[in-house]
């Protein structure tokens, strides 16, 4: 396996299919980019065609259209002129968040995306195109380069700036601060300081495409002057747009903040791990079929576990050949993968 990765080009996509839920992870330089995942019961709206009618058009290529289930959506249209009542079809590109209305475009005659599985309608729509797709259905490279880690990583609310600096990320209900501090970085003078933040911008645009962060963003940068918040103002409009499309770059506000809008497609990484319990039962199922592709007997294996996990894993889908065996003697939560001598 290792040999495999190694192989593997510097930039790609890995689909991941285990422990009932689906990841497509975008991977440069052995670190994860961009991520989304979501449980397989419940399939991701997005991506999907669906019928609409236009109730009203707005400004700047956007129009209000309703659902055959009732639901409300934002429908960008571009030039295309619409009229109320008319019948379009739409692609959907984003989840329901908080009573917003649903976003999708309007269907091109080209778009063949009815014929497409969940993952590919996923990665045509968010994920550059052209880059090696790599199937991955018991989770061993993403085992194997760590990306658990790199996953964990996502949820910190610091992030230590190689070149010197610190993020701290705080969500709140309306909106996300992004607080931005010089910590052990030396600037001299304020084109060093416009500088700093011109890469800082650069490393919050990361951090947002990685935790899938949406809606208003505020970022906290150290103070410059007038003339160079102009200049960053420029820079951030011009180079948040190509990391992000569709977002709005507001400008600094009165309170020297900036503000920002970006559109929220996917649900946040941490919704995906309620707790700690959650996080630490799909590493166990993992684990499973990651040993499942490496051991070759399969009539001496065992999992060992407390009366929790045990009840916990009997409702979940795990290798056949593996046997789930409770032990009262060991702590509820406790798990451990053996392999009996014969």
């Amino acid at each position: 396996i290792l040999k495999m990765i190694n192989e593997i080009k510097n930039h790609f996509i890995l689909v991941d299919k285990c422990a009932e839920e689906t990841r497509i992870v975008e991977i440069k330089s052995n670190k994860i980019v961009k991520i989304t995942c979501w449980q397989d019961e419940k399939p991701p709206l997005i991506g999907k065609v669906l019928d609409a009618e236009v109730l009203k058009t707005l400004n700047s290529g956007i129009a209000r259209a309703i659902l055959k289930n009732k639901k409300i959506i934002t429908v960008r249209v571009g030039s295309k002129v619409l009229k109320t009542n008319e019948k379009i079809k739409v692609i959907i590109t984003s989840e329901e968040f908080e009573n917003k209305p649903i976003q999708a475009k309007l269907q091109s005659g080209n778009c063949n995306f009815e014929k497409k599985n969940d993952v590919k309608r996923i990665i045509e729509l968010f994920f550059n195109k052209k880059i090696p797709v790599i199937e991955d259905n018991h989770a061993v490279y993403w085992n194997n380069m760590d990306l658990e880690s790199c996953f964990l990583s996502a949820l910190e609310p610091m992030i230590k700036i190689e070149d010197g600096g610190v993020l701290w990320i705080e969500k709140t209900k309306a909106a996300t601060i992004i607080d931005v501090d010089t910590k052990n970085k030396l600037i001299n003078n304020e084109n060093d300081m416009l500088k700093f933040c011109k890469d800082v911008f650069l490393r919050c645009m990361d951090e947002i495409k990685l935790r899938n962060i949406g809606g208003m963003i505020l970022i906290d940068f150290p103070r410059v002057s007038l003339n160079r918040k102009k200049i960053l103002h420029e820079f951030i409009s011009k180079e948040g747009i190509k990391k992000v499309p569709d977002s709005n770059f507001l400008g600094f506000s009165r309170l020297q903040l900036y503000e920002m809008y970006v559109p929220r497609n996917f649900k946040p990484l941490e919704s995906f791990y309620i707790n700690k319990n959650e996080f630490d039962l799909k590493n166990h199922i993992r684990s499973l079929w990651r040993a499942s592709k490496k051991i070759k007997s399969k009539n001496n294996i065992e999992f060992l576990c407390g009366k929790n996990l045990y009840k916990r894993l009997k409702l979940k889908k795990i290798p056949e050949f593996i046997n789930i065996v409770e032990r009262i003697d060991l702590p509820n939560d406790f798990g451990e993968l053996l392999e009996k001598k014969i």
